[in-house]
């Protein structure tokens, strides 16, 4: 069972691979302060301690960034977003919790630097959850 990010992807043999290479590049590129995991069978990253980004690999037809804000706080369905969202990029399945999808590498490019905006976006928003 991989442990690190590279033992994930070295492990990884899918045609998404190249997908799932450039979205955890552009992760690691603006947010290098985030600590690398292993958790849920996927790569995450946490923040200050906090489980933040979580990869979505179960469906094969593309790949998926889970913003979340870790297991402590309740979602809410039918509550309020934490926030706007002015990339158009966030699918939100709660309050607290959002995905983004992409379906191959020239959807995610022709949405890269959205992309990071999000994150960065959701990273400051969460900090104090």
């Amino acid at each position: 069972m991989a442990t690190t990010h590279q033992e994930f992807l070295d492990q990884f043999d899918d045609e998404r691979k190249p997908l799932l290479e450039a979205l955890l590049h552009a992760i690691y590129e603006d947010c290098p302060h985030l600590t690398q995991m292993i958790k849920w069978n996927a790569p995450s990253f946490c923040d200050n301690g906090k489980d933040r980004l979580t990869i979505l690999l179960h469906k094969k037809d593309r790949v998926c960034l889970i913003l979340h804000t870790g297991v402590k706080p309740k979602e809410d369905k039918k509550a309020p977003r934490l926030y706007e969202d002015h990339t158009g990029l966030l699918e939100w399945n709660s309050n607290i919790r959002a995905t983004i999808p992409f379906l191959d590498t020239a959807d995610f490019f022709s949405k890269r630097d959205l992309f990071k905006k999000a994150v960065s976006h959701w990273l400051d928003e969460t900090k104090n959850l």
